[in-house]
């Protein structure tokens, strides 16, 4: 049964004893918080979600903070309500490559949607006090980090949803110095959408706006259902809906309601909606901001959009998460789609393509079903590194570091991965250097542009499949037991072990 909301998924967690409601003291003020602290911990020992209830210098003390839900692969599976990151990923691909499988969303009543059982009107919005606002580390700001980001195309009309990050002005640090204006910090907020060069689909919207000259509305649903999250993330065509492709997840039409403001259907039982429409030609400067990649990105440049209205359910949560050197919580749950994105794709084309791993540190592992004589043809693996670079999609072509093993490597175990490069790679014959490649939009280490974010980069490519017949005629036997072997001696030894 799919998830009515983002509670029923604490539920569950709860019931599987995977859910902690702390009253601990927790600090989450600008300069003297404990946020980032607490993530390393939980995330470094896989542990628990929480719901966080006593957070000191916190500007909406009766509003609890969902904290690490998404921390483990096996956590983000139950998302779509499976039992392991394999079978999530499956499925994600299945209704990711089966279109026909997609359900349209259910217009409901605004009296029987919740999130508008509270309503702000833009008279009376001051978002120091109507929105939650935590720090993590050295963050500049308060970021909004649960929100799936809604608007239409200018042409088209088309709905685009996606998961784009907010920066809240309110008592933020300017990256040069400069202030925020009172009117900007208590009505605007800043959103991550990459629209100069448009990278991704609400910077293509933003784009077209604004060469037509048009305002682009735009709506903030934060805290839905765990499946919207998960579809909102995923690089589907552009101009297809993700809220069919989430009810497809579900298995259940997705409930939207109409907004207070603008032109546009929001998740009905969303804990918060945000409703407004950008700032034509706004450019504002942010940071410092802590990334994916593990570093803070000092300065960015992004558009405004005033606050029209906010409205929310009664006794509402609040989710709150940082990216920091990997594995931080929502980790997993960005990198499923990013799999299951590529996955898709190859499968179509390739059927020897049995698994596509990304690690925490967004290295992109292929796993093959088939090794050595059993390949194809020769330079197999070449040939499924560049399908990983031309793959359809957003995320394929932004691989920096891709791998790709045979059936007999484990693509979850970096022990298992670093082997296979070991005994089966010559660095000058089984390696691609691609020099002209996308970018990952925050690799530090690619030359950025006049918004704070690189475009292109180089990328690299492993083929660690054993090289027949590139080189040999047959492969020196591995030597190591089978699964069944080492299972059977465990049950033997359960009493000593």
């Amino acid at each position: 049964m799919p998830y009515k909301d983002m509670r029923e998924f604490l539920d569950v967690l709860d019931k599987d004893g995977q859910l902690k409601s702390v009253d601990v003291p927790i600090k989450v003020a600008h300069g003297d918080n404990e946020l980032q602290a607490l993530m390393r911990l939980l995330c470094q020992n896989d542990g628990p979600a929480m719901l966080l209830n006593n957070l000191e210098g916190y500007n909406t003390p009766d509003i609890p903070i969902i904290f690490n839900p998404f921390g483990t692969r096996e956590r983000t599976a139950m998302m779509i309500d499976c039992k392991s990151p394999l079978e999530s990923k499956k499925k994600h691909a299945k209704v990711l490559g089966e279109v026909s499988t997609w359900i349209d969303p259910v217009i409901v009543d605004k009296g029987k949607a919740p999130c508008k059982e509270v309503i702000i009107n833009e008279a009376d919005v001051s978002l120091d006090k109507d929105l939650p606002h935590v720090w993590f580390g050295k963050e500049a700001a308060s970021y909004i980090t649960g929100a799936v980001g809604i608007t239409k195309d200018p042409e088209t009309g088309d709905r685009n949803v996606g998961c784009y990050r907010l920066t809240q002005l309110w008592n933020a640090v300017h990256p040069k110095g400069e202030d925020y204006s009172e009117e900007q910090q208590k009505k605007d907020l800043s959103v991550f959408a990459f629209w100069n060069p448009p990278m991704s689909h609400i910077g293509v919207h933003l784009a077209k706006a604004t060469a037509m000259g048009k305002p682009l509305e735009v709506a903030f649903a934060c805290q839905c259902d765990p499946a919207i999250h998960l579809a909102a993330a995923t690089g589907v065509p552009f101009g297809q809906d993700e809220f069919q492709f989430a009810g497809g997840l579900r298995g259940e039409g997705v409930e939207l309601v109409q907004c207070e403001t603008v032109d546009l259907q929001v998740p009905a039982t969303a804990e918060f909606i945000i409703e407004g429409v950008f700032i034509p030609n706004s450019e504002t400067e942010i940071g410092n901001h802590s990334n994916p990649v593990g570093y803070y990105d000092a300065f960015q440049v992004f558009p405004r959009f005033k606050v029209t209205a906010i409205t929310h359910r009664k006794n509402p949560l609040w989710y709150a998460t940082m990216e920091m050197i990997p594995p931080f919580d929502h980790n997993y749950q960005a990198l499923l789609p990013v799999e299951t994105e590529v996955l898709s794709d190859l499968q179509r084309k390739i059927p020897e393509v049995q698994d596509v791993v990304v690690t925490p540190n967004m290295t992109y592992v292929v796993q093959l079903n088939v090794d050595g004589a059993r390949k194809p043809h020769a330079e197999f693996g070449k040939y499924i590194l560049h399908a990983v670079w031309g793959s359809a999609g957003r995320w394929g072509r932004t691989a920096k570091i891709v791998i790709v093993v045979g059936p007999d490597v484990d693509p979850y175990d970096m022990d298992s991965i670093e082997w296979a490069i070991a005994t089966r790679v010559q660095p000058a014959t089984d390696t691609i250097i691609n020099e002209s490649g996308q970018a990952f939009v925050l690799d530090p280490s690619a030359t950025k542009g006049h918004h704070g974010f690189p475009v292109t980069g180089s990328q690299l490519g492993i083929d660690a499949t054993m090289k027949v017949p590139e080189r040999f005629d047959s492969y020196q036997e591995v030597s190591m037991p089978t699964a069944e072997e080492v299972e059977s001696l465990a049950e033997k030894l359960k009493g000593v072990l």
